[in-house]
This record gives structure tokens, C-alpha cells and sequence, in this order.
């Protein structure tokens, strides 16, 4: 291993002295507690290669890094030797706004995309949480989404080509906007998710989506979780086309009323649907329809957002979080017949443990967050009551023919549970990309499913 002042001497004739910090400078840059020798900042593909061919050369250790809101994903890292940021590697690529496609560059923040593309009425459908601070990349190399998702997709839905640099320093297309494309994977899926563990995506091509022209979310409150199954049941089955539909909690509805000043019961559970269409009188029609279904079905009260209200709903929906001292973020994936049903047991395995719980859903999707904390508990009892809620809660969506990872623990909590949860079955179809692609376990070693 190279000394600190070679190792940045190096990397400073790579992609410049101002683009490398190390020691203190690299504090911010820690992944569960380790810290890295260095932190590299390429300002192009071409020196995101170059780097790469270096550190694979020295045998360093490398985790791709974008603008840091998803880092709490994934397991303890064997080694941190060098940490790339993306920040600089931003920008448009190619776009032609009559082809419905954009490319850009992957250390672009996804809001900075959306300005681009909303100034001719379109966008990529992706509203992850922190969405204002994400970057492209680091949407994609999580498969990260949020309510929107319901309506258009996933990541793995709306890129149609991508381009990453592996570990070795060689860059590589996939998709269908290049003329080769590697025999036997689908490349946009397979780096898609796989959190930086096969290569580092650097540019990617989405899917564009016209931008409603008039979009009202309809809240309604339910007693219980129970009546909140058969209005979603009755929506999702009826000519209703929802841009979102969200279940939270009492403990989240309660919270994301009042970052956003909007009027939900306080205790009541919270069912969310968003309308967006090109043509104000569909949207009233169809909240009119959400309405009378909400009210059928149990709901006693009903209110319409729409403009600044709407808008403030959805980010504080979007970016929730409990932060009462120590916590804890679930995402469980389920049969949606099954969503109220895990909303309950999380609930209660939460209780018997004494730890709080906000629960905001995908209720169209079967994507559950749990949040939880523990204020008036030791990080010890902390610790094992949510070790005890993770096994429970992976064993309930296992059986919902769905599973839980954990996207944000203390380290100490993530080195006594199994952070991704995939059966033993399945690891060596995760692993035989990774030996191909990284054999030297150059990439992100240790985050990935199975400690990939």
C-alpha cells in the first residue's frame, strides 16, 4: 500500500491536486466507521478510467460515491482505501426532447435534470427520497424510487442504455442507444441495484415522461389499517389511474401533516392519491371517483390538495424520517393484498420491543419503509429490539413472497444482522457476475448481497 503523500501525489497527477484530499479532509467520506486513505473527485469518464486502472493496479480497495444520501445502504465494507466521488462528472449529454430520451452524466443531481427537462414539459419519473440532493448515479446504483414509481416504473424501467467503468479502468456500453452490447446480460439491469459492486455507472440514458399539466392529491383518513386494504383494493381495481398512492401510519401521517401544514387527523391512518392528467376536468373526475371509494370503505373525512400544498405533501412524504435519537430504516417488499397486514405487524413487533414507529407505504406497489427509534432506550436494547424486528418482519415478507433489507442502521446493529436477507439459494447467481467483472474484489467489497 502506497504512503499518504505518494498515494495523493498519484491521484493529483490523475485528475489534478485540487480534486484529492486526504487525512482530516477525508473524515466526511467514512462508511460504518471506516475511514479512507483518500478521496478522489474525476471531472470525466476518461479520468474516472484512469483512476480506476490505478487502483486496480495497487490493489485498492474503491467505493464509488455520489452525493452521499444513500451511504447508509449496505453492508460493512471489507476495506476502505479510496472513496471517487461523482459530483463532478454532471451534466447534460445528449438531448433531443422529440426522442423522449435523455442521457446525462451520472454525478448530475436528479433535480438539476428535471430543470432541464421541465423546460419542455417533460421528466424522468423517479422522486426518490432526498431526491434534491441525489444524483443520478447514486439513484441508479441503488434502484432507489419512490410513490411515483407506481405509475412509471423503477430505475430498471426507465433507463434504456447506460455506461460504467469497471474495475479494472475500462469503460463500457450497454443499451439501446450504443451499436455493441455484452453478450449473455442484460447490462442496464444488472448494474442497476447492484450498489457499485460491478462497475461505476458514469453516464445513463432514461426514458422520458410528458409532465401532467394539472396534478391534485386526495388525502383520506382511516380508524384502522384494516379499512385502508379494501379502499386500496377498490382504487387499484377501479378506471382510476393514480400518479402515487401512499399509506402511512398515525405515528408518519401525523408527522408529514405537519412539515407540510396540511389537514390529516392526527391520529387516523393516511391514504394518499395522487391525480395528474393533461386535462382538469380528468383529474377532478378521478378524485371525485378516489373519494367516494375512501368513503365507502371507512373513511370519514376527505380533503383535495393542489399547487404549493400538494407539492409540500409529497417532499415531506417523500424525505420522511423519524430523528428521536437512535434509528433505524426497514424497506420491506410485499404482495400488495398484503401491505395493510404488514403495516400491523410492524406495529406490534415495534411495540413489544418499546421502540416508536413511523410507516410510510408504496400501497400500490408493496414497498413498505419502516422507520423506528428509540429515544428513552440504550443503544444495547436499541440494538436487540430492532435485530428482533428485522427477523420478524424478513420472515412476514418472505412469506408474502417479498423480503426486507435494512437501508440505515448504526454499524454495530448491521455487524449482528443480515443487512440484505436474499436466500442462500440465490447468492450464486449474484456472485458469478461479481467474479467476472471485479475477480479482485476491487469494488465496494462487503456492502453487497452475501458480502459481495
Amino acid at each position: 500500500m502506497l504512503a499518504e503523500g505518494a498515494l495523493v501525489q498519484r491521484l493529483s497527477d490523475l485528475v489534478g491536486p485540487a480534486h484529492v484530499v486526504a487525512g482530516s479532509g477525508a473524515s466526511p467520506y467514512v462508511v460504518d466507521g471506516k475511514a479512507p486513505q483518500a478521496v478522489v473527485s474525476p471531472g470525466s469518464v476518461e479520468e474516472v478510467s484512469a483512476v480506476m486502472a490505478f487502483a486496480s493496479a495497487e490493489g485498492m480497495k474503491v467505493v464509488p460515491w455520489g452525493n452521499g444520501t444513500k451511504m447508509a445502504l449496505g453492508g460493512i465494507p471489507e476495506r476502505v482505501d479510496l472513496v471517487l466521488v461523482l459530483s463532478r462528472l454532471k451534466g447534460v449529454v445528449d438531448y433531443e426532447p422529440a426522442d423522449v430520451t435523455a442521457t446525462f452524466r451520472a454525478g448530475s443531481l436528479l433535480k438539476e435534470a428535471q430543470a432541464v427537462l421541465g423546460g419542455h414539459r417533460q421528466f424522468i419519473g423517479l422522486d426518490p427520497p432526498h431526491a434534491d440532493l441525489a444524483t443520478l448515479g447514486g439513484i441508479l446504483a441503488t434502484n432507489s424510487s419512490g410513490p411515483r414509481r407506481l405509475r412509471y416504473g423503477a430505475s430498471r424501467d426507465l433507463v434504456i442504455a447506460i455506461r460504467v467503468v469497471d474495475a479494472a479502468g475500462k469503460v463500457t456500453k450497454g443499451g439501446a442507444k450504443v451499436v455493441k452490447n455484452v453478450t449473455g446480460y442484460d447490462m442496464n439491469k444488472l448494474y442497476i441495484g447492484s450498489l457499485g459492486t460491478l462497475g461505476i455507472i458514469v453516464e445513463a440514458t432514461f426514458r422520458l415522461h410528458p409532465l401532467p399539466a394539472v396534478e391534485q392529491t386526495l388525502l383520506a383518513s382511516f380508524v384502522s389499517v384494516n379499512e385502508t386494504r379494501e379502499a386500496v383494493a377498490r382504487i387499484l381495481d377501479s378506471p382510476v389511474v393514480p400518479s402515487a398512492l401512499e399509506l402511512l401510519n398515525p405515528v408518519a401521517a401525523r408527522r408529514v401533516a405537519e412539515q407540510a401544514a396540511v389537514p390529516w387527523s392526527k391520529e387516523s391512518y393516511g391514504l394518499a392519491v395522487a391525480i395528474g392528467s393533461v386535462r382538469p376536468e380528468a383529474v377532478d373526475a378521478q378524485l371525485q371517483t378516489v373519494k367516494r371509494l375512501c368513503h365507502e370503505t371507512g373513511s370519514p373525512e376527505e380533503h383535495v390538495l393542489d399547487g404549493r400544498l400538494h407539492d409540500a405533501f409529497w417532499r415531506a412524504t417523500r424525505d420522511f424520517a423519524l430523528d428521536d435519537g437512535l434509528t433505524a430504516v426497514l424497506k420491506a417488499s410485499v404482495l400488495v393484498t398484503k401491505v395493510a397486514e404488514a403495516v400491523r405487524v410492524g406495529e406490534e413487533v415495534a411495540a413489544k420491543q418499546g421502540l416508536a414507529l413511523g410507516v410510510v407505504c408504496e400501497a400500490g406497489s408493496g414497498i413498505i419503509r419502516y422507520h423506528l427509534t428509540g429515544a428513552a432506550i440504550s443503544p444495547e436494547r436499541f440494538q436487540q429490539g430492532v435485530a428482533e424486528v428485522v427477523n420478524r418482519l424478513r420472515a412476514f415478507a418472505q412469506g408474502a413472497e417479498g423480503n426486507l433489507v435494512v437501508l440505515k442502521a448504526p454499524t454495530e446493529l448491521k455487524s449482528r444482522v443480515d443487512v440484505w436477507g436474499l436466500p442462500e439459494k440465490a447468492l450464486p447467481f449474484m456472485r458469478r457476475p461479481k467474479a467476472e467483472f471485479d475477480p479482485q474484489r476491487i469494488l465496494n467489497p462487503g456492502r453487497f448481497v452475501g458480502g459481495i
